[in-house]
């Protein structure tokens, strides 16, 4: 009697779980990271005192395969309380004509006559400053 009373239960709850769910849920458009390195310039922080964006530019040198198109362009992004800034051995600061890698998540499938302008409208995630290039 209890196992007839456990298999009624559950024939019951179970498809009541597989209506409640969502089949649309996930399946937004993929996004992926933009990745840049060069040389950063005209960088600006986050301001939180009055919540005002800064901006970081690059000349990109090198970049991964979904923004290999951005090779030789010069490209500024927003720096937002979200951008996470990072420091190599013995750099307190970002100073013109330091190398450095800039990265940018976007989603994945951009033309590429639009790629330039549509990634400096999204804010950098990570910023890397690795220095002045050793001569």
């Amino acid at each position: 009697m209890k196992k007839a009373l456990i298999l009624v239960f559950a024939a019951l709850v179970i498809p009541g779980v597989a209506l409640a769910s969502n089949p649309t849920q996930g399946h937004s458009a993929p996004k992926v990271a933009y990745v840049m390195a060069g040389t950063l310039s005209g960088y600006v922080p986050y301001d939180a005192g009055t919540s005002t964006n800064g901006s970081i530019t690059i000349l990109v040198k090198h970049a991964n395969y979904h923004s290999r198109a951005l090779k030789g362009q010069s490209l500024t992004f927003p720096v937002t309380a979200n951008t996470h800034v990072v420091f190599a051995d013995g750099v307190t600061a970002i100073t013109d004509g330091d190398r450095g890698t800039v990265r940018v998540r976007a989603a994945l499938r951009i033309a590429a006559a639009d790629l330039a302008s549509t990634l400096q409208q999204s804010p950098a995630r990570r910023i890397k400053d690795n220095g002045q290039p050793t001569p």
